[in-house]
């Protein structure tokens, strides 16, 4: 489990954009950046001073261990489930909601169980024009066979989810790199935006060409000022252009007992 529990650290501080600057078997030392030192170390004041005046902001470097010894004390933190500096992590983790590392908690067996790795990501579409839909889809792709599925959170609620592994329970070896996955998942989020009905988009172009016509009619019937015409029909072309956004709310590494769903 310690070793779970430092990657599982190292994985939250490197996505928030520490440097890691060592890290071994049982401990790890991370450099903070500004806003994380500002989230979990309790400097108001030191902050409140370096901006007052106008210093240069020295964010704290921490140091955890994993397992206990007599002379770490001095050093660092000894860091296991239980202590308040974990739970504060956790806590920072799931505020965030960007990248979740969570393991399915089963039974015990009688032999150690395989948990599989899934990238689970949430994304959301909004298709604008003078009105807004938005739509939100989950994918989960497994990493070592490949299988893509569609609307994975129906999958994930009935689970128990933990932050830690449990000790009968072992993280099988991902094939596919999360970077490569999130390119198959983008790559799918652009085929439903292509595959999507475009109507909504026509009867956008088609009501932004009824108004233009209009505002053109109108500042030709009172000799309206060029400025003035400019601008109100960038105003129009601005609400009713048709325009789609894609967006990534979270993602994470989900180790499940299912291979395939």
């Amino acid at each position: 489990m310690a070793d779970e529990l430092l990657q599982y650290i190292h994985r939250y501080f490197e996505t928030n954009g520490a440097l890691i600057q060592h890290c071994s078997n049982n401990s790890i030392q991370i450099k903070l950046t500004e806003a994380l030192d500002r989230e979990l170390m309790n400097r108001p004041f030191y902050w409140h001073y370096v901006k007052k005046t106008g210093g240069t902001p020295e964010p704290m470097t921490l140091t955890f261990f994993t397992e206990q010894a007599e002379d770490q004390a001095k050093k660092g933190e000894w860091l296991h489930v239980g202590t308040p500096r974990l739970h504060q992590i956790f806590e920072s983790a799931r505020n965030k909601g960007i990248w979740s590392l969570l393991y399915e908690h089963h039974e015990p067996k009688q032999t150690p169980a395989p948990l599989y790795p899934w990238l689970v990501v949430n994304v959301k579409y909004s298709f604008v024009s003078h009105q807004r839909k938005d739509k939100i889809l989950s994918y989960g792709l497994q990493l070592i066979h490949g299988q893509l599925v569609h609307h994975m959170m129906d999958h994930l609620r009935p689970l128990q989810l933990e932050p830690i592994i449990a000790d009968h329970s072992f993280p099988m070896a991902s094939l596919i790199q999360v970077e490569s996955g999130l390119l198959r998942i983008k790559n799918e989020a652009q085929r439903f935006v292509d595959d999507h009905p475009d109507d909504w988009a026509e009867k956008a172009e088609k009501k932004m060409l009824q108004e233009l016509a209009l505002l053109h009619t109108y500042s030709q019937a009172v000799s309206a000022p060029t400025e003035d015409y400019e601008k109100e029909k960038n105003d129009i072309q601005n609400r009713y252009q048709p325009s789609v956004h894609v967006d990534i709310i979270n993602s994470g590494l989900f180790y499940l007992s299912h291979s395939s769903l």
